[in-house]
């Protein structure tokens, strides 16, 4: 049975007219009462009930001193001041006044005291006032005097009593008052009653709805630990699906490669008519098994998300053309008229995947002409209008049309348009789903209208951001030192790191000025010109950052120079942050000689490029071998007798040798590995005593100075080593000595094999 008080089906505004009438109700009676004793109050300070009795005192006391003076004038042998008496007589008949007049005087004016009093007074008055008129005469005549004296005599008593009235009509009053304070007192504590029953009702109602919301939660969250782990499963078995047909996909498409690769090689000119039929056959069947394999592992790669698009500068109208010649073939076997249109307003080259743009068109068109009998298929690309950038891709024909069922599922999977058993019409029903997919990956959709027996038309809009054309690739030949001759300012914290670098820039053909840190360079920046400055990013002082903020801010031309940083560990975030300081380009350490080269020439400081950029060899006749990757955490040790590949970057250390005289690479390799000064043990004694600091630094020059001579091994776990220790707040884990040892040991163990002995 429902309960009558169904507290969780209340909505929002229900729970507020509830709290509103229970907070009215019981709070309104306090407010009313809380208002009728401030008017109490406001009451008795503004009608100041108070001063009945305070003015009626003050007129006794008045009429007493008057009566003193008039029996002190009567008595006295010398005369009194006779203004000194009307004055007396002034002050009582101001006294008079204030009794009259008092704001609550209806406590009073109805008592025989107040009138028998007040008839009195006016009385004397209307006697005393002619005499007082004419004070010098009065205080001679002794007979007036003495009927004044007798006057006031009789008058006294009354005034006293009109006090003692005005007494009682005080004590009265507030004897009233207290009784109503006192009302309102057992009136308030029986509405806090009500109010604390009400509340508690309330608070009962309230925990019971929360020990059911409780209960509710609870097995909603047991539901949804259930449906979590369906989901889990569902989604692991849809992942086994998906990895086992991509699997299956890979596996079968091998062997088919080898199959239409024999069936090739068997159409020669002298088949019969007979043989070549079935080899076309054979050939046709191949593609099209091949093609469904290819729909099955594109679906398989979007639902596993490892579909990636690769982008790059793409010309547009190449795109149509090519796709044109290969899907005119198809079209003119059907008898059909296909129409490809470039709009003159498109954009040449635009950011995409060229492939994937690709595989749209043919799905579109493919389609369109699997699904024409006759007429023509018309495609389009333009540019989209009133919209944000990008293209818009049309596709349509004058075939059999679709009716609204069929345009509302025909992006389900393996879904059909004829799903007969006699269908005409093949396909694996994956093709639009993928197509779909793809434009949505580059901002885009798939939108269709169709109309049974008049065809249809796919509008493929897509956010494609417009480029430029790609430079080509230079391919010169020029003699070592032809071309522009730089001023170089290279600030490097590392003395063998700036010793390669001096003699890179040197053989280039530029003329180097090298400092430790942003702070020298500033100062020379400020000393001579430049052309391009070349900035390492960790230095101590000011750092690769600091130092192009202050740059960008000198007066003058230096302002502007070129900066390049170079750095081993330069992110997306800390790129970012170096684009929005100013920085021109970068270049990764080990620098070679062609990514300098590349650097200056995208900063406009070459007027013609003076690398070979053939058969893998610059003009210094070093090999360009890939740069190291970003070194990451060792997650355990490298283990004994690992191949020296391993270790040692082969080329990027041939590269070295074949620069640098055997001298100073000796040095160099003693620097490195010398068990009594060397860098790694450096940082073993620094990590052993748990010195942050050092460690940090020479950490990060080991990492530099391994990665210029090709050392992986030692360069990864420096590295890793740098990065833990400014992510610790303790002392870094002594794990790491070891790794770093028997990478060193490696190493030396690498070197022998290639036949490079340092002199340690």
């Amino acid at each position: 049975m429902r309960p009558l008080l169904d507290l969780a089906q209340w909505r929002r505004w229900q729970w507020v007219s509830a709290v509103a009438v229970l907070l009215a109700v019981t709070l309104t009676p306090l407010a009313w009462i809380q208002w009728q004793q401030v008017k109490l109050l406001e009451d008795v300070s503004k009608n100041q009930v108070d001063s009945i009795m305070w003015q009626a005192y003050q007129l006794e006391r008045e009429l007493g001193r008057l009566d003193a003076h008039l029996l002190e004038a009567t008595g006295n042998p010398r005369p009194l001041d006779p203004y000194e008496l009307s004055e007396r007589y002034e002050v009582f008949l101001s006294r008079i006044d204030l009794v009259t007049r008092i704001p609550r005087r209806d406590l009073i004016d109805s008592t025989p005291a107040y009138n028998e009093a007040l008839s009195a007074i006016n009385a004397f008055v209307m006697q005393a006032d002619p005499l007082f008129a004419q004070p010098e005469a009065l205080i001679k005549d002794p007979v007036r005097l003495a009927t004044l004296a007798s006057s006031v005599k009789v008058l006294l008593p009354k005034v006293a009593e009109l006090t003692r009235e005005a007494n009682r009509a005080v004590a009265r009053f507030v004897d009233e008052r207290h009784a109503q304070l006192r009302q309102q007192s057992v009136l308030l504590i029986t509405l806090a009653g009500g109010q604390s029953v009400v509340m508690l009702i309330f608070v009962v109602v309230l925990v019971r709805h929360i020990h059911r919301q409780q209960q509710q939660y609870t097995q909603l969250h047991q539901l949804s630990r259930e449906l979590a782990d369906a989901r889990d499963q569902a989604e692991a078995a849809n992942h086994g699906k998906s990895v086992f047909l991509a699997n299956m996909s890979h596996e079968i498409r091998t062997p088919f490669q080898g199959l239409l690769g024999m069936l090739n090689l068997l159409d020669e000119p002298g088949l019969t008519p007979q043989q070549r039929d079935y080899l076309q056959t054979a050939c046709d069947s191949a593609l099209h098994l091949l093609g469904v394999l290819n729909d099955i592992l594109d679906v398989s790669t979007m639902e596993s998300g490892t579909l990636k698009l690769s982008e790059a500068p793409v010309n547009l109208r190449a795109v149509v053309q090519e796709v044109e010649f290969l899907m005119k073939v198809a079209a003119n076997d059907k008898g059909l008229e296909l129409r490809v249109h470039a709009a003159s307003d498109l954009p040449a080259w635009v950011l995409a995947d060229a492939t994937r743009l690709r595989q749209i068109m043919f799905n579109l068109i493919n389609n369109a002409i699997k699904f024409t009998a006759q007429g023509t298929v018309t495609v389009e690309m333009s540019c989209e209008a009133n919209g944000p950038t990008g293209v818009v891709l049309t596709v349509r024909d004058t075939g059999m049309g679709m009716d609204s069922e069929t345009v509302e599922n025909l992006f389900t999977r393996f879904y059909q348009a004829d799903s007969s058993l006699r269908r005409r019409i093949g396909g694996t029903g994956l093709g639009l789903e993928i197509s779909r997919k793809l434009a949505r990956m580059m901002g885009g959709d798939i939108h269709v209208c169709s109309e049974l027996g008049k065809g249809s038309a796919f509008t493929v809009p897509l956010r494609l951001q417009t480029t430029t054309e790609p430079a080509k690739d230079s391919v010169a030949h020029c003699a070592l030192g032809h071309g522009r001759r730089l001023k170089v300012l290279v600030a490097e914290d590392h003395p063998i790191n700036m010793k390669y670098m001096r003699i890179l820039l040197d053989r280039m053909g530029h003329d180097g000025v090298f400092c430790e840190n942003g702070a020298e360079a500033l100062q020379c920046l400020a000393g001579r010109p430049f052309d391009v400055v070349l900035l390492d990013y960790h230095m101590p002082v000011l750092d690769g950052l600091a130092t192009t903020e202050a740059i960008r801010k000198l007066n003058g031309p230096m302002a502007d120079i070129k900066v390049i940083m170079v750095t081993a560990d330069v992110v997306n975030d800390t790129r970012q942050r170096a684009l929005d300081m100013g920085v021109n380009e970068f270049a990764s350490k080990p620098l070679r000689a062609i990514d300098l080269q590349r650097a200056l020439q995208r900063c406009g400081l070459l007027d013609e490029p003076i690398l070979s950029t053939t058969s893998g060899h610059d003009a210094l006749g070093t090999v360009h071998a890939g740069a190291i990757p970003r070194p990451e955490i060792p997650t355990r040790l490298t283990a004994p007798g690992q191949s020296t590949a391993d270790a040692i970057d082969a080329a990027a250390h041939a590269d070295m040798v074949s620069m640098l005289p055997r001298e100073t690479l000796d040095k160099m390799l003693t620097a490195l590995m010398d068990p009594r000064q060397s860098t790694v043990h450096a940082l073993v004694r620094a990590l052993e005593t748990g010195d942050h600091s050092a460690s940090c630094a020479i950490a990060h020059d080991l990492k530099g100075i391994a990665m210029m001579l090709g050392f992986k091994a030692i360069a990864r776990t420096a590295a890793a080593i740098e990065q833990l220790v400014m992510q610790a707040q303790d002392r870094v884990s002594p794990d790491l000595i070891p790794q770093l040892l028997n990478d060193l040991k490696l190493t030396q163990e690498a070197l022998r094999q290639i036949e490079i002995q340092p002199n340690v």
